[in-house]
């Protein structure tokens, strides 16, 4: 019976399959703003969704498809401030691959003190391109759980057919505080694999996942422009404050563009 229920966990495996991206905004101001996503690789329409942020509040998007087969897809904010009357929008665009697990950016910049851009698979597909399947229901029937790489292994910290025996850090030697698991793969063999920590991949969670970066265009009003508003925008780099991983800053956030409008 639990080799018939592997050979379906194996048979399930490899599929191609969507995740999602939620977003989340937080600014000291009450912005207005219009989220436009669009998919570099298809003539798809792009998704528009307005949004309305509050003062100090964070704002959670609902979830949004996105396809995890490698395509780019470029997210354009559009944000008009209703509380500083010398600048009358602005415009925040970054271009990424989708990935589960991938990072938000480091810093921010005027109007948002905080970004979250989190990617992750649609309910029981894991990987990083979300295209393994694994049914935690099932696997509990067998006394497993479905562990981050997809594949059926014992809760952390045990190991053996029956999960009774313990794990020792040393037999995975995982860097950046990744965890030793066990997986289950064909013929119930099992093996010791590293869970890495947000933030980190590879076999030993060597690699450091990179952050998005971000850009920012502003449209002030000429008749009402200071050049300490334009002092205060290439100032205004703030470190994230709904960043996942905090790390030291390198790059992040860059001011592309201060453009006077000129109507």
């Amino acid at each position: 019976m639990i080799k018939v229920i592997f050979a379906l966990f194996l048979a399930f495996q490899q599929i191609t399959c969507s995740g999602y991206l939620e977003l989340y905004f937080q600014s000291e101001f009450h912005l207005k703003a219009t989220v436009n996503i669009t998919s570099c690789s298809t003539t798809a329409p792009p998704t528009l969704i307005p949004l309305m942020i509050s003062s100090n509040e964070t704002v959670k998007m609902h979830k949004v498809p996105m396809k995890m087969d490698g395509s780019e897809y470029q997210i354009t904010i559009f944000v008009i401030n209703q509380d500083r009357l010398d600048i009358d929008n602005a415009t925040i665009t970054t271009s990424f691959v989708p990935k589960n697990g991938q990072i938000s950016p480091l810093t921010v910049m005027f109007p948002f003190t905080g970004i979250r851009m989190r990617v992750g698979c649609d309910e029981q597909w894991h990987g990083e391109k979300c295209d393994v399947f694994c049914c935690s229901e099932t696997a509990s029937r067998v006394g497993k759980v479905c562990n981050s790489h997809g594949q059926l292994g014992c809760p952390q910290g045990k190991r053996g057919l029956d999960c009774a025996l313990p794990i020792s850090k040393k037999w995975c030697k995982c860097q950046n505080n990744g965890a030793c698991i066990s997986s289950f793969g064909k013929n119930l063999h099992e093996k010791m694999q590293c869970e890495c920590q947000l933030g980190f991949r590879g076999s030993h969670c060597e690699e450091r996942v990179d952050n998005i970066e971000m850009k920012s265009t502003y449209g002030v009003d000429p008749k009402k422009f200071e050049i300490a508003t334009a002092k205060m925008l290439y100032e205004s780099v703030v470190d994230n404050e709904l960043v996942e991983v905090k790390r030291e800053r390198t790059g992040g956030h860059f001011l592309q563009n201060l453009r006077i409008n000129d109507q």
